[in-house]
């Protein structure tokens, strides 16, 4: 290890000798300071160039102004190439023991650290593990790709391990970054026509925080955040040969969101093995790139045969990035909703309901189905909803909605109430 060059990347990354960038604050924040001193590892976990680079500046930052010392926050950034010799779990000790070094002259007490892209190092869960249980140091750790969670983590860290997932900006925090702040109903009715104006941008160029802050250059920002997160958490991570297929089957997924999935169909459709497509869409969703749901049914057998829906993590990608022949308002807005339900609920309590009729999200909170959304952007065909509705209420009475662009009131369906709601005021309400 080159101590020299370390040091200098150290000094580059850390709150020691100047404050770092901080932007503006996320929501994950607060979240994160609630669980750092529990005694666990903190994992942020999402995809690339969601922030969790930024998030974990504010969390240092936070640290700071609540009077800690900055020499005691350690911030190790494993994309930076000064890094790249620390490649196993001897040599993160090795540089922990360097940074001690330079620690001790400075202060003593409590150490922070945050690794910032672990996963690019082997073994590292070691590492923690040894930190956590000698309780040497809070540790938080950040990760692109679903390695950093795998079978073989869970069972270093077993016990040790708490999760935040990372999402690109909910609509609040986008119009935070516009210079839009909403706290009360109130204020979104007093800006309710910029408000609108917001979420049609909102709805086709999606949350990745660049994104937002660029006026002039969103389109070739996400196709070079596309190609960032195929080529280096995809086909590198996944040791990729093919490079063609796998970009073809991710384009697919992510020209069509919202639409039912069978795995077979679509490898003869694509002339990928099937094998192949498997791995490769095990890959994407590793990459935090697309998320699937499955299907309730009351008989179980129709359930397991039932297609599986595919979304994107993000409107942006799909709509820039994605090949279309024409406009798909509707998919793209039923993508928008998915991936706020998945930021409330998380993706393993979301699937679709699938009998003569269908629902597009059933809730469940713990092993009970709790809540049911239909999404439309137009409400022209607001009786296929409706039917959708019924015949779930017939099974089971839960909270419903449907969730509209722009028309809101309230329906009486099997004699339950289902509230109509716009979606740019549920986003910033609920």
């Amino acid at each position: 290890m080159n101590r020299e060059l370390v040091i200098k990347a150290l000094i580059d990354w850390n709150f020691w000798y100047k404050d770092q960038f901080t932007g503006i604050p996320r929501e994950y924040v607060e979240q994160v300071l609630s669980l750092i001193n529990s005694g666990n590892a903190i994992s942020i976990l999402g995809v690339k160039r969601a922030g969790k680079s930024t998030i974990i500046n504010q969390v240092a930052k936070k640290l700071i102004e609540k009077g800690e010392d900055p020499f005691n926050i350690l911030i190790v950034n494993f994309e930076d190439s000064r890094f790249e010799e620390i490649k196993s779990a001897n040599d993160l000790f090795s540089l922990y023991n360097l940074y001690k070094e330079i620690r001790k002259s400075k202060n003593e007490g409590r150490t922070y650290l945050f690794l910032d892209e672990i996963q690019k190092v082997k073994g590292w869960e070691g590492f923690v593990r040894s930190i956590v249980d000698r309780k040497e140091a809070n540790v938080l750790i950040s990760g692109s790709t679903a390695s950093i969670n795998n079978d073989n983590v869970k069972k270093v860290l077993a016990g040790r391990h708490l999760i935040v997932d990372v999402y690109p900006l909910s609509f609040k925090e986008f119009l935070r970054f516009k210079g839009i702040n909403v706290s009360t109903e109130l204020d979104i009715l007093a800006r309710e026509s910029e408000i609108k104006a917001m979420f049609l941008e909102y709805l086709k160029f999606g949350g990745f925080p660049l994104v937002v802050l660029n006026e002039k250059n969103k389109e070739k920002i996400l196709l070079q955040l596309y190609d960032d997160i195929i080529h280096r958490d995809v086909i590198d991570e996944c040791n990729v040969k093919n490079v063609n297929e796998v970009r073809d089957l991710a384009l697919f997924y992510i020209s069509n969101p919202g639409n039912k999935v069978r795995f077979r169909k679509l490898s003869r459709s694509l002339n990928i093995p099937l094998r192949n497509l498997q791995r490769y869409t095990e890959c994407l969703k590793n990459a935090y790139l697309i998320f699937f749901i499955k299907a309730l049914n009351p008989k179980l057998g129709e359930m397991l045969k039932t297609d599986r829906k595919v979304y994107c993590i993000d409107n942006g990608i799909s709509n820039v990035v994605g090949y279309r022949l024409s406009e798909n308002i509707g998919g793209l807005f039923e993508n928008l909703i998915f991936i706020e339900l998945m930021r409330r609920y998380g993706v393993n309590n979301i699937f679709y309901y699938k009998g003569k009729r269908e629902v597009d999200f059933v809730i469940k909170r713990g092993n009970e189905v709790r809540e049911i959304y239909q999404v439309t952007y137009y409400s022209t065909d607001m009786e296929r909803e409706i039917e959708g509705i019924k015949e779930f209420l017939r099974i089971k009475e839960v909270k419903a909605r449907i969730i509209t662009y722009d028309e809101e009131g309230e329906l009486k369906v099997n004699n339950s109430d289902v509230k109509m709601v716009k979606a740019w005021k549920w986003l910033l309400m609920e």
